[in-house]
């Protein structure tokens, strides 16, 4: 069932100044608390914690949770006006503190978010019920020879491969330009994710001399050329011989 217009919908809306108190209660604004609202609405929470950042100068961070629930009448869903209000509240708080001195030097005021949606995988899932018949046996194996997902976009398999080596999704990504082409340097390097279509020798011996701990390319990127993947497994190997450890090279 849609849900009904914004009118209508968000008839006791949570005060913004309410939350202020309950975040001040329920969290110590000295730690790095993180505030979870399960059923988001319109985002009153997120925009109360940021609200509260500002005049505290503290670190709390939010996680919103919403159904998108598409709205009457409209081509808009309430996860949508959630996102809206996050961008419209942290523009105002922006506004506000640009010009001010920063008398207690608390720095630059993160009001940045990041939105994740649950959906399929990135890659083609093997239907094994589908590969036992046996007019489907080839139609199944054509399909994994290119594996990945068409419409799938290179940040959708960022996180998806992120999520798949064991990490939150609040890890730092930076992203790097290497000779031969870029790639994610995921927790300060510790995993390097290379999603380029075109690997070079001169790419794997960038990655290999920035000491990552895991390395994860496309098996595309290689082009068929299995000579080229068997001197990158040797190059990892042998880097992490010489810092006496070992680095896990994949390929997906």
């Amino acid at each position: 069932m849609a849900a009904r217009s914004g009118e209508s919908l968000f008839v006791t809306p949570k005060p913004v100044a309410l939350m202020n108190r309950v975040l001040q209660i329920g969290t110590d604004k000295s730690e790095p608390e993180i505030v979870l609202d399960f059923f988001a609405g319109s985002a009153s929470f997120a925009h109360a914690v940021m609200d509260l950042n500002s005049s505290e100068n503290s670190k709390r961070h939010y996680i919103c949770v919403q159904i998108p629930e598409p709205m009457e009448d409209a081509e808009v869903t309430i996860a949508d006006i959630g996102k809206e209000r996050i961008r419209r509240a942290a523009k105002k708080i922006a506004d506000a503190r640009d010009g001010k001195l920063d008398l207690e030097d608390s720095g630059a005021l993160d009001l940045g978010f990041k939105v994740f949606k649950l959906d399929r995988s990135n890659f083609k899932i093997w239907d094994g019920a589908e590969a036992a018949a046996s007019d489907n046996l080839g139609k199944q194996l054509e399909m994994h020879v290119n594996h990945m997902v068409e419409a799938s976009t290179p940040e959708d398999i960022l996180y998806e491969l992120l999520l798949k080596s064991g990490f939150p999704l609040t890890t730092s990504i930076d992203k790097r330009q290497m000779p031969g082409g870029e790639v994610y340097a995921i927790a300060g390097g510790a995993l390097i994710i290379c999603l380029e279509k075109n690997i070079t020798p001169e790419l794997i011996d960038a990655i290999a001399e920035d000491n990552p701990l895991q390395v994860i390319c496309l098996d595309e990127g290689f082009n068929g050329n299995d000579q080229l993947k068997a001197n990158a497994v040797q190059t990892f190997k042998a880097r992490a011989e010489a810092e006496e450890r070992e680095i896990v090279f994949r390929t997906v």
